[in-house]
């Protein structure tokens, strides 16, 4: 996916029952981060470039965030019912962490912008060149830039997660989970995550009619996701048929969450610790 502007990662407030605890995947995923960052400074010092390392931080769960990405339908009704699919509310809530939590600047911005073009792309060539390196010598990934690392490691997600679309189980629920909702598709991966995407495809095409920019250039086999500049107010509308939309998604999915999302969400966590991140669900459901 391709995000124009920034999309806040969701994340989940509320108290709920017990689960077993989120995986304690943050220190062993910054500790390589800071490996990988650290790499990244020595040979971009070496090439004549200023850099300074960006450690990505450290995941802080919320209070049923857990719960939601084991399916617990409690958690996800409780944030549905005021966020709906995560989607409008971004606009709707512009304050509220929840959506829009506040993410660090890359301290890198201020030397990419004092560059000429020219100077920018040499700058950005040869960051990619030492992502490469570090990327090798610490993941042990062979990898041609930061956009062939991200496709590689939603390549393996992907992947993985395929593997469920041939669970017996998880295909029956699917179908029933489809032909409550409506819809033709029937897979288990693809239905996870079908209403926000939905959503999103919604969000663009309303950003679309006031956007006064060139429209960004889209990768092959990529989707293009715009942000609308609205008003608490001017979303809430759409909010409101969100959030009915994602309730009805709920109960149509009642028995489908519970069975898929921890399967998921430990393909999630694995993937993305053999790629040096920490699993928090970024394509889980809300």
């Amino acid at each position: 996916m391709l995000i124009a502007k920034a999309i806040a990662a969701t994340v989940l407030v509320g108290s709920f029952g017990a689960f077993t605890s989120p995986p304690s995947g943050a220190d062993a995923a910054y500790e390589t981060q800071t490996k990988l960052e650290a790499k990244r400074v020595a040979c971009m010092t070496e090439k004549g470039f200023d850099y300074v390392a960006t450690p990505m931080p450290k995941h802080t769960w919320q209070p049923g965030e857990w719960e939601r990405l084991q399916g617990d339908l409690k958690a996800l009704r409780t944030y549905r019912a005021k966020y709906g699919f995560g989607v409008w509310a971004e606009n709707a809530f512009p304050k509220d962490e929840v959506v829009n939590p506040t993410r660090p600047d890359n301290p890198n911005n201020k030397t990419m912008m004092s560059l000429s073009a020219d100077g920018l792309k040499k700058w950005r060539a040869a960051d990619d060149a030492c992502f490469s390196e570090a990327a090798k010598e610490v993941l042990g990934k062979t990898v041609t830039s930061q956009d062939d690392y991200w496709n590689q490691l939603e390549a393996a997600l992907k992947k993985e997660l395929s593997v469920l679309d041939k669970d017996k189980q998880l295909a029956q629920l699917g179908k029933q989970f489809a032909k409550c909702l409506g819809v033709s598709e029937t897979r288990p991966s693809a239905l996870n995550g079908l209403g926000r995407r939905t959503y999103w495809q919604q969000v663009t095409e309303v950003a679309k009619k006031t956007w006064k920019d060139p429209l960004p250039k889209v990768p092959k086999g990529k989707t293009l996701v715009l942000k609308p500049k609205l008003k608490p107010e001017e979303a809430k509308p759409y909010l409101d048929k969100e959030i009915k939309a994602a309730l009805k998604d709920l109960e149509c999915g009642k028995e489908f969450y519970p069975a898929y999302s921890p399967k998921a969400q430990e393909i999630n966590s694995r993937i993305t610790l053999e790629f040096g991140r920490e699993g928090t669900g970024r394509e889980g459901t809300v």
